[in-house]
């Protein structure tokens, strides 16, 4: 979310938004200072992941960031995490987490009237590198 400058709807639609380490550095390191705005703007918890050895375990196929929500969820016990990543979301399910991606978070934020016409922000993320099939943005656009 911090790629299109939306980490603002977080915090409107979620009544806890934890951020893990990882992210959070790589948020402070990125050279978008509207990200780093963004993000002093929003109520957030830093997710301080314990358990080393299971993310050493799945690094690899996963970023660090996807490694900390995923085992950072499983020791505070958050049912709910946010992934676009498919080996991510696919670990994080077979882990018993239930998982939204962006697309999801946004198809949300307009539900709850956050946002309007997300078109821009699904032009955002195909611009940050984020692949998105036309069948996928159809459908998002037509929900």
């Amino acid at each position: 979310m911090h790629k299109i400058n939306r980490l603002d709807v977080l915090d409107k639609i979620f009544d806890t938004v934890y951020i893990p380490q990882a992210v959070l550095r790589e948020i402070e390191s990125d050279n978008v200072s509207e990200a780093k705005k963004l993000l002093s703007s929003i109520s957030h918890k830093p997710l301080a992941v314990t358990n080393l050895t299971a993310v050493h375990g799945l690094l690899g196929m996963l970023h660090i960031g996807e490694v900390e929500v995923i085992i950072g969820a499983i020791e505070k016990k958050i049912a709910n995490v946010v992934l676009d990543n498919m080996y991510a979301r696919n670990k994080a399910k077979q882990l018993k987490l239930t998982v939204t991606g962006t697309l999801g978070i946004l198809l949300r934020a307009k539900e709850m009237e956050v946002i309007g016409d997300i078109s821009k922000d699904i032009e955002g993320l195909i611009n940050a590198g984020m692949y998105l099939s036309e069948k996928l943005i159809e459908h998002v656009l037509n929900e």
